[in-house]
């Protein structure tokens, strides 16, 4: 063989290797690719969650402390729950 065809050969080989390679390394790397992507949405959901449960348990110390110094704001939950003062008379009418 002449030494052009030889190169030109060459050539093709080392392209079609090349090729072969990025493939491979794209097969590779894709499944941990949406394998990052679906852990990046999984974690956003997470903390959508946490910071949902944060709300409510400020909202529950908020509570707590109105508890402690608040005599207006206990005495509104206990009528809410329908209790008396000792002695009092309530009349309750269902709807």
């Amino acid at each position: 063989m002449k030494d052009g065809v030889k190169l030109k050969i060459m050539r093709i080989l080392t392209l079609v290797l090349v090729i072969i390679i990025i493939a491979a390394g794209f097969v590779t790397i894709y499944p941990t690719f949406r394998q990052c992507q679906a852990l990046k949405q999984k974690d956003a959901e997470l903390q959508e969650e946490i910071d949902a449960k944060r709300r409510i348990l400020e909202k529950f110390a908020e509570n707590q402390r109105r508890f402690e110094n608040d005599p207006e704001f206990v005495e509104a939950i206990a009528r809410r729950d329908r209790r008396v003062f000792p002695g009092e008379l309530v009349f309750v009418f269902d709807k």
